[in-house]
């Protein structure tokens, strides 16, 4: 019996850097990290600028609208020319290709986790983009805008300096859109309301539609939502210090920042901006009648700076990369090496990974699979092609993890609590068993997945297919029922079954409870 203080052996290492700084082992990976020493893999996926990528570069070849700015987007997909009498055909064409930049960004988003040697750098992809959430479901014109922010905001930043990102996010159409600021602006005037209405009375020679106009104008202002999550999700975390007054106040800096009708880009109106000094977190900002944007950035660059981002950020780190409770003194480190870094991703990152607390054996296989990091790790593990990823995309719907199209502002939650739900948890043995067994279309096991199982007893099979997909092992109860499983296929049909022998223990393998962990 393996004692909680006793340190992990250099094999345990292996297998943990790759469950926590990669979506798991493939076939052979745990072996080539050992050959290579953990602590050298380690320090190369934090610097992935010198890992060659060559089947993701193939990848995105073949996926052109990923590189296209917005308006590029918009002028190529968008705005094709439509028939005067469409037919159905003409129809359907049409839509395909109004949705080919969605399709390219979303089989990316998988295909790059499942085939990245980049791992470290999607799995930071991945919690950035969940800290800063944007999404489909909010319609309209941010359908436009998500490829270029998931390329030139999270991917460009995720280990990188936190006040670019952050800077970038705040900037970006996508965002702005969400989280209503590109709205957000001053309460019009007497004197701004009078001459609408003398405008559209004008206009229309009605007395009561200037009214309801000058009503509409009335009920535009400011809007507090971008300021209230800059805050609370994106910095300094909930109730960390900030009061209403802050988010009133960071609202108005914020208002002007905006995006430039029909070109799709970030622009600051100096009309639609609340003037005057600021008082932010006990810091007055100074009003800048020349350059109204100045007061945003100040206060982005003072949210980056302080030490509750800096603990917030640490802990938001050590929660995905050790436990969902992670002990306050690997906080602490990734907190002080934040702040020492002035606010570098990668020195947060490495100091997480340096901490006693993250090579401690209760840290090993503490974490539990979100959806997605339970589909991609199966992929991996199995080596699996995937061709065309739309399977997999509409299974992860099925599992409530969908790409890009999480509603509300928190993004997907990384703790157990929030997927221990038994009708998830039966889509992911579905979709273990539908892997194993070819039922996937566009995702396919390897024939000679199954090869090292010549020669050996098909009642022993399970163990084989254990010891590769669960290289930390299994319990006796595990054991027990993949043992008896495979016991009761062989002697529930003719011999010529034996060939579903091996899909079906594989499939039961990826369901079993070990599996979803990390």
């Amino acid at each position: 019996m393996v004692r909680a203080a006793e340190p992990l052996t250099e094999r345990e290492r292996a297998i943990h850097a790759l469950s926590r700084l990669a979506y798991g082992p493939r076939p052979g990976e745990v072996e080539r990290v050992l050959a290579l020493g953990v602590d050298r893999w380690v320090e190369s996926q934090l610097a992935p600028a010198g890992i060659e990528d060559a089947a993701v570069e193939r990848l995105l070849a073949g996926a052109p609208a990923l590189a296209m700015t917005p308006a590029q987007l918009r002028a190529e997909f968008l705005e094709a020319e439509r028939p005067e009498n469409p037919t159905p055909e003409q129809r359907r064409e049409l839509q395909r290709r109004k949705n080919e930049p969605r399709v390219q960004l979303l089989r990316s988003v998988l295909q790059r986790a499942v085939l990245s040697e980049r791992q470290a750098l999607e799995i930071l992809t991945d919690l950035w983009r969940n800290h800063f959430n944007v999404s489909y479901t909010k319609g309209g014109p941010i359908e436009v805008f998500l490829p270029d922010w998931d390329r030139s905001v999270i991917r460009a930043h995720a280990l990188g300096g936190f006040g670019a990102l952050l800077a970038a996010s705040a900037q970006h159409p996508a965002m702005l859109i969400y989280l209503d600021n590109a709205v957000s602006r001053r309460p019009a005037t007497p004197a701004e309301l009078a001459a609408i209405g003398r405008r559209v009375q004008r206009r229309t020679g009605s007395a009561e539609r200037a009214e309801e106009e000058m009503e509409l104008a009335r009920q535009k202002g400011l809007n507090e939502n971008y300021a209230r999550e800059l805050m609370e999700l994106h910095t300094l975390g909930a109730d960390n210090g900030y009061s209403q007054d802050d988010v009133v106040a960071v609202a108005e800096a914020f208002t002007g920042w905006t995006v430039r009708r029909n070109e799709g880009v970030f622009e600051f109106r100096n009309d639609m901006h609340v003037p005057g000094d600021k008082r932010v977190l006990g810091r007055v900002i100074p009003g800048d009648a020349a350059d109204g944007a100045r007061e945003g950035r100040a206060i982005l660059e003072l949210l980056a700076a302080s030490a509750g981002t800096a603990r917030f950020l640490a802990r938001k780190l050590a929660c995905r990369l050790i436990r969902d409770d992670p002990p306050p003194e690997a906080v602490e480190a990734g907190a002080a090496a934040y702040l020492e870094s002035q606010g570098d991703i990668r020195a947060l990152a490495g100091a997480i990974v340096a901490s006693p607390a993250f090579w401690a054996r209760d840290s090993f296989r503490a974490k539990f699979k979100t959806p997605f990091e339970f589909v991609v790790s199966a992929l991996r593990a199995t080596g699996a092609a995937v061709e065309n990823p739309d399977a997999v995309l509409a299974a992860l719907r099925e599992m409530g993890q969908p790409i890009y199209l999480c509603d509300p502002p928190t993004g997907y939650a990384d703790t157990a609590e929030a997927w221990l739900d038994p009708g998830v948890l039966a889509a992911r043995w579905q979709f273990a068993l539908d892997l194993a067994e070819g039922r996937i279309r566009g995702a396919r096991v390897p024939p000679d997945f199954h090869a090292d199982l010549q020669g050996v007893a098909p009642t022993d099979w399970w163990r084989r297919l254990a010891e590769k997909l669960l290289p930390a092992g299994c319990s006796e109860s595990t054991q027990a029922a993949l043992r008896a499983a495979g016991a009761e296929f062989l002697d529930a049909g003719p011999p010529g079954r034996r060939r579903q022998l091996a899909p079906r223990l594989l499939g039961l393998v990826l369901g079993s409870p070990e599996f979803q962990q990390q």
